[in-house]
């Protein structure tokens, strides 16, 4: 999906993954915790830098980690930590183009986060 062979799959996925993150009506990911995340990447998208941009990527997984430590009840967020993990790893195969595809994807993921409903 990050290669960018099936744009289709990687909206569906997205969609799937923001739905899980509300699931919980008790403690719901919230779009700030998110937004929170996210801001770091678009951040590295728009530094233009592509040779800081990994090792700065790399470091999102101990935030997450951080985050899902800090919000221990939200499952919404232990989702999210599972998924970007696992796609940052991809990134850190072979980051072009996949470092692109991964700022879409997740911020599909916050565009259906708050179509669902998250607050």
């Amino acid at each position: 999906m990050l290669d960018g062979q099936n744009t289709k799959g990687m909206v569906d996925w997205a969609e799937k993954i923001a739905k899980k993150t509300i699931e919980d009506k008790f403690n719901p990911l919230t779009t700030s915790q998110i937004r929170n995340i996210y801001g770091t990447v678009k951040k590295l998208e728009m530094a233009g830098d592509h040779e800081d941009v990994l090792p700065k990527l790399i470091l999102l997984k101990p935030k997450l980690a951080y985050a899902v430590g800090r919000h221990n009840k939200v499952k919404g967020l232990e989702i999210l930590r599972d998924v970007l993990g696992s796609a940052i790893d991809l990134v850190a195969e072979k980051k072009e183009p996949r470092f692109q595809n991964f700022c879409r994807f997740f911020e599909a993921i916050l565009a259906y986060h708050k179509a669902e409903g998250g607050k």
